[in-house]
């Protein structure tokens, strides 16, 4: 019984063997396309809003530590006027 493997003959390729048309350089951008401007740079069309966030994220956590420091005064001044 013949295995599986045997079935499809693959033939072996060399290093040689690669297209031509493959690596050739791409001639076929002719006309208007070559004579349009290079793109901006990423960072130019989509600026980075890193240091706004980050300036959100902080002074959220300034509201909050403010936020718990009055609530915890304000219950402990209530724990001490009714004799707690």
């Amino acid at each position: 019984m013949r295995e599986r493997r045997d079935d499809f003959r693959l033939g072996k390729r060399g290093p040689d063997s690669a297209s031509p048309a493959r690596f050739a350089p791409d001639d076929r951008a002719d006309g208007p396309d070559r004579e349009t401007p290079p793109l901006p740079p990423r960072r130019v069309k989509f600026p980075s809003s890193r240091i706004q966030i980050a300036r959100w994220f902080y002074n959220s956590l300034i509201v909050l530590f403010l936020a718990l420091m009055v609530g915890l005064l304000m219950y402990g001044h209530w724990i001490y006027e009714n004799g707690g």
